[in-house]
């Protein structure tokens, strides 16, 4: 139930079918959320926002999501992505071939990838330290939990290990039980090594 605001370098409007056609510049704002693209569409019978051309959408949990693509309903809660980038508020990452959201609160992601890793300024093709690809990447915002399904661990570009299913707490989530980032190093009588600290929560003040 929110108004639209429009703002755009040109903007041109078919009454008859009911659409607003905006180029250039297009910042749109509804409620807490604001979507920039290049060129936007929008179909006033059916609610239905289309977006083309370096999109960007701030969200209102403080994620930024870019994409070549969308097309959104429902207060720009829910639609499909292609070519999907999402910042996450801890400065994580996804990325993946297309997304679904529905419910305004179930990200779908399929062929994606996440990782915590920033990109070398250096060398920008330079393998990330570690990453997750995955067949399909979930990521439950009212649940707080990103989950993977076919999912391998890679490290410096190279597969270490597989699981069919596992899940983690996304960036909001300031203490739950569980494992922890790995960690690597040389050195010792041990050599190479890899560490998968576990944590506890144990109270409200104890871990």
């Amino acid at each position: 139930d929110q108004p639209i605001l429009f703002t755009a370098d040109e903007v041109s409007q078919d009454a008859e079918l009911g659409t607003i056609l905006a180029r250039g510049n297009v910042e749109i704002t509804q409620g807490d959320r604001v979507l920039m693209a290049d060129s936007v569409s929008y179909n006033q019978k059916t609610e239905t926002v289309s977006a083309s051309g370096n999109i960007t959408l701030l969200e209102p949990t403080g994620e930024v999501m870019f994409a070549d693509y969308v097309e959104l309903t429902d207060g720009m809660k829910n639609g499909v992505v292609k070519q999907l980038r999402l910042l996450l508020t801890d400065d994580s990452r996804l990325a993946a071939v297309d997304a679904r959201r529905s419910d305004g609160n179930l990200t779908v992601m399929k062929r994606a990838v996440y990782s915590p890793c920033k990109i070398c300024k250096e060398d920008p093709e330079r393998p990330l330290v570690w990453q997750i690809k995955a067949q399909t990447i979930e990521h439950d915002q009212a649940g707080q939990e990103i989950r993977y399904r076919n999912a391998f661990m890679e490290m410096f570009g190279l597969p270490v290990a597989y699981v069919p299913y596992f899940s983690h707490p996304d960036p909001t989530v300031k203490r739950k039980t569980g494992l922890l980032a790995p960690d690597f190093g040389t050195g010792g009588n041990l050599g190479g090594h890899i560490r998968l600290p576990y944590y506890i929560v144990l109270d409200d003040d104890k871990d």
